[in-house]
């Protein structure tokens, strides 16, 4: 009897180490996986602070870029005016070319110098439209 209660108190001491490296297993395991959620909670948080920089970074840009294009409006509206100058200037020149050379046609054209008249004489006698120097 002394036999197989030493085996029966063997088989227990070996089932409670086995129980026991059992659990030391079981611990180690858990604290591998809460190392291994810790450090994914930490790379979500890195992650999502990176998501939130490119999203500010995404807003920043819209509103550049709507900046932009009213700047892009500014400068269009500001070349079709000047092309509307531009354009009135030239129809000016054009316009005023062309008085210009009404006005030459409608001049005499005969090369003749216009004739001298001579004095003019008023109604008493007296020569007028000449200039007669008094200060002698």
């Amino acid at each position: 009897m002394a036999i197989g209660s030493a085996t029966s108190s063997s088989a227990s001491i070996s089932q409670s180490i086995l129980q026991t490296l059992k659990l030391q297993e079981a611990k180690r395991t858990a604290e591998q996986a809460q190392f291994r959620a810790q450090d994914l909670q930490n790379q979500a948080a890195e992650e999502q602070r990176v998501a939130d920089n490119a999203q500010e970074k995404a807003r920043s840009l819209r509103v550049d870029a709507s900046q932009a294009q009213a700047d892009v409006g500014r400068a269009s509206q500001g070349l079709q005016a000047l092309q509307s100058l531009s354009q009135m200037s030239s129809r000016l020149d054009q316009i005023y070319t062309q008085v210009a050379q009404k006005q030459r046609d409608s001049l005499p054209t005969n090369s003749a110098p216009a004739p001298q008249q001579g004095p003019t004489v008023n109604s008493q006698g007296q020569v007028t439209g000449r200039i007669i120097n008094t200060t002698a």
